[in-house]
Formats: structure tokens, C-alpha cells, sequence
């Protein structure tokens, strides 16, 4: 059976060609036509009435705050469906790069790391999948069942619809519900699968990453000491550098894909926290505090988790430099060493994904949104204290 690297994307995939986002369009005749219809009434639609909505709210912070707490996410979740839709032929390349020969590996040991890289990209995909659907299920369920069983007066999961009357909320309270609810829902999978995506090019970016050092410890062992042993050593070091070189083509086409969408992401995951911690000193529910425990916890993890397998990228890179010390190279020749410490000059560049060409995927950032984060936060406290 033939070994491959981004079967691990093939839930992805199967999301993909229902939301309207596979990379390649010619899957069947129409699907260029199918994609541009989902897009226009589940993305495109659906945040042009939350938009409109905030015209006609009235001026209180806390009716604010609630109508915030979602609008945020789907301005992200929409550069991320713009990204995926305009950037396909990028994509395409990006996965036709992991099956390339250079990118195959070629002992038990680099199919090892392979293997690993994969099997933690389904295995989160899966986490972030369930724990998205206990919120979402969670936020939209409850008051559903209350309204049936207890007679509670249904509200609107996401948007309070202020432009219309609510006499006319009220007759058509099922059939908005359930279209709010539907969007929310196909949303919260594009969030899934295409944050799981990008977080799976970048562990098997870093999985790359360790095959190189691997390489480059081994770059003098199992060479014949021959007339032609500079020569070997010079083609092997060759194939390294072209490996190296590869991979920061990689990373960089990465970001290129991503940079405008995880400038979009990083932004308003720092007004999500923020609005969410705002929330909770509010009055509501037991579920409504359940499921903001939730929603906080994914954003939190939606930037966490990318800047720390940044900040790995950017290690892992690193370390490679060092790596080359482990070789026996003092005895080569004169050229081989200079190839060396040309190699050596390079590495001491790391790798960095950069976001919206402003912030590099690294804790560091990540540190510096969640202080921004609570700053918000405190500052709406400080206008919600003063208007009492």
C-alpha cells in the first residue's frame, strides 16, 4: 500500500466538498456553482443580517456585549471560508508538496515520526470536534427543550434580529431559529476542520523538521572511505540542504495561505475572551455559563495550540544547527567543511510562520493577546461601573 501523508486530512476533505471548499472544483461539473450558493446563504447571508442587526440595538453595553459574543467568530469563521475558497490552487500545491518524493520518507524511523504526526492530527481533530459539539449542542438544545417542557419563551441562539418587530419574531420564531441554529452548527464545522488543517501542515512541517536533524546527525555515517568519499559526502549534504530548502518553501506557502486569516483569527479571539469574561459577571443561566466555559476554552485553545507548534516550528529549526556537531566532521575535507558552515549560517535563521505579516506564530504572542484580552475586559468593567 502506498505510504501517504495527508490522509489524515480525509474527514477534511469530506467537510470540504459539503461546505463548498474542496481544492479542487472539477470533483463534479457544478460544484463551482454549488460552493457559491452554501457560501452566499450560510456564510455570506447570515453575517450581512447579524451586521444590520447592530444598527437597530439599543445603546446599552450589555445588549452589546450579548449580540458580540458570536458576530466576532463569524467574521473569523468568514475570512477563514474566503481563504479556503480563493485560495484553493495554494492549498492544493501545499498537499501536492507533502506527497512529494523529498517529503516521503525513506527508513522505519522517519515513517515512525510520520506516523505519529498523522495519528495526533486525527486524535485532535477529534477532541476539538466533540468538545465543539457539546457547546454548540449545549447553547442551542437547552432553551429549545425549556421552551417545549416549560413553556419558556424561545430566544434566538444568535441573533436577536432587532430590525424586525417582535410581533414578526414571534411568528416566525421556529423557522429563524432553525436557520440560526443550522448556520451556527455548519460554522462551528468550518471552524474545526479548517483550524485542524492548518495545525496539521505545521506537525507535519515539524515532523520534517525532525527528520532533518536526523539526517544531518547522520550526514558522515555509512560512507565508504573511498577516492570518491568527499564526493558522497558533498551529494548527501546536497539532498539535506534540498530538504531544508523545501521545507521553508513549505512553511512560507503556508503562510502565505493563512497570513490574512490568522491576523483576522488572532484579533478577534482577544475580543472573544474578552467579551466572554465580561459575560460571566452578568446574570444567566446554569447551562448559558456552561456553554461560555466551553466557548472561552476553544478560543483559548484555537490560539494557543498554533502558537505553540509556532514556537516548536521555530525551535526545531533552530536546533538544527547544532545538530550538525554531532557529525564527524573534522577530519573531511576543506570543502565539505565550507559547505558546512554555510549551512550552519543559514540555520541560525529560524522558520516563522507570521500572521498578517505583523506577529510570528510563538508563545510570546500568545501571551500578549491575553493580556490584551483582560486590558478589554478591565476596561469594560471600569464603562459598566461608571454608567451604575
Amino acid at each position: 500500500m502506498e505510504f501517504k501523508q495527508i490522509d489524515c486530512f480525509n474527514i477534511n476533505k469530506k467537510f470540504w466538498k459539503f461546505f463548498g471548499l474542496y481544492p479542487d472544483i472539477h470533483i463534479w461539473p457544478y460544484y463551482n456553482y454549488y460552493s457559491i450558493l452554501f457560501i452566499f446563504f450560510v456564510i455570506i447571508l447570515y453575517d450581512f443580517l447579524l451586521s444590520i442587526n447592530f444598527y437597530f440595538l439599543p445603546r446599552q453595553l450589555d445588549r452589546f456585549i450579548e449580540e458580540m459574543l458570536f458576530y466576532f467568530m463569524e467574521l473569523t469563521v468568514m475570512s477563514k471560508v474566503f481563504t479556503f475558497y480563493f485560495q484553493r490552487g495554494k492549498i492544493s500545491k501545499a498537499l501536492a508538496s507533502l506527497e512529494s518524493d523529498i517529503f516521503l520518507p525513506t527508513t522505519d524511523e522517519e515513517v515512525e515520526i510520520i506516523c505519529k504526526a498523522k495519528q495526533f492530527t486525527v486524535r485532535y481533530w477529534k477532541i476539538v470536534a466533540v468538545v465543539s459539539t457539546i457547546s454548540n449542542f449545549t447553547h442551542v438544545l437547552t432553551p429549545l427543550f425549556a421552551h417545549l417542557f416549560l413553556l419558556v419563551k424561545l430566544e434566538l441562539p444568535v441573533c436577536s434580529y432587532s430590525f424586525l418587530s417582535e410581533d414578526t419574531i414571534q411568528r416566525f420564531v421556529y423557522p429563524m431559529f432553525i436557520y440560526q441554529s443550522i448556520g451556527m452548527h455548519f460554522h462551528m464545522w468550518c471552524n474545526v476542520n479548517n483550524d485542524s488543517f492548518f495545525l496539521g501542515v505545521m506537525i507535519l512541517a515539524i515532523a520534517q523538521l525532525d527528520i532533518l536533524d536526523i539526517k544531518l546527525r547522520s550526514l558522515t555515517d555509512n560512507i565508504a572511505d573511498d577516492s570518491d568519499v568527499d564526493k558522497n559526502l558533498n551529494l548527501k549534504l546536497n539532498e539535506t540542504i534540498n530538504h531544508y530548502s523545501e521545507v521553508v518553501k513549505f512553511c512560507y506557502l503556508i503562510q502565505d495561505i493563512f497570513s490574512v486569516t490568522l491576523f483576522v483569527q488572532f484579533s478577534m479571539a482577544s475580543c472573544i475572551i474578552c467579551v466572554c469574561l465580561f459575560r460571566f459577571t452578568l446574570p444567566a443561566t446554569a447551562y448559558y455559563y456552561v456553554f461560555l466555559a466551553t466557548y472561552i476554552s476553544l478560543m483559548i485553545v484555537n490560539i494557543l495550540v498554533p502558537c505553540w507548534f509556532g514556537t516548536r516550528i521555530m525551535d526545531k529549526s533552530c536546533l538544527l544547527a547544532s545538530a550538525i556537531y554531532s557529525t564527524d566532521w573534522t577530519p573531511k575535507s576543506k570543502r565539505f567543511k565550507s559547505s558546512l558552515r554555510i549551512l550552519v549560517e543559514r540555520l541560525n535563521h529560524p522558520i516563522s510562520i507570521v500572521g498578517g505579516k505583523m506577529f510570528p506564530l510563538s508563545l510570546e504572542t500568545f501571551t500578549s493577546i491575553m493580556n490584551s484580552a483582560y486590558s478589554f475586559y478591565t476596561l469594560l468593567r471600569h464603562m459598566q461601573t461608571r454608567d451604575r
